[in-house]
């Protein structure tokens, strides 16, 4: 498995899993969580990257919240999606069927890039409802 051979360099490696999410057999998604505190950030990293977008900032962030980070469909260790998965709205679909089956609402979604892009999908679709959304672009 990929996961297992490549991924043993991977920042934050030691809470990296494969979660499946979704219907019909589902989709094969990487997830890290880091942190336990009181309320939920969901890390969305932006086209072409991974969770190794967030390396620096999780750890930090993570001593005050839950952390939840996942490579997009297609990305790093993800599956590559099916039908319009690979669309934001598909994007979006796998994030929240990943919160449904972590059962988690988190207060912030937080995006780069094209991150930023699905986690406005997620709300304006009705998938989540965050108390607020965060979108970050390299300078």
């Amino acid at each position: 498995m990929l996961l297992e051979r490549e991924g043993l360099t991977w920042p934050n490696h030691e809470v990296s899993r494969l979660i499946t999410v979704g219907r019909n057999g589902g989709q094969r998604l990487h997830v890290q969580e880091l942190g336990e505190g009181p309320q939920t950030l969901l890390l969305i990293h932006g086209t072409g990257a991974s969770t190794h977008s967030w390396r620096d900032v999780a750890p930090y962030l993570a001593k005050h919240y839950r952390v939840v980070m996942a490579d997009l469909p297609g990305h790093a260790f993800s599956e590559k999606a099916r039908g319009d998965g690979l669309s934001l709205k598909g994007m979006a679909l796998a994030l929240e069927a990943l919160l449904d089956a972590l059962k988690l609402d988190p207060v912030a979604l937080i995006g780069h890039s094209a991150g930023a892009a699905i986690a406005c999908r997620m709300a304006l679709d009705g998938l989540h409802t965050p108390q607020v959304i965060i979108g970050l672009n390299a300078a």
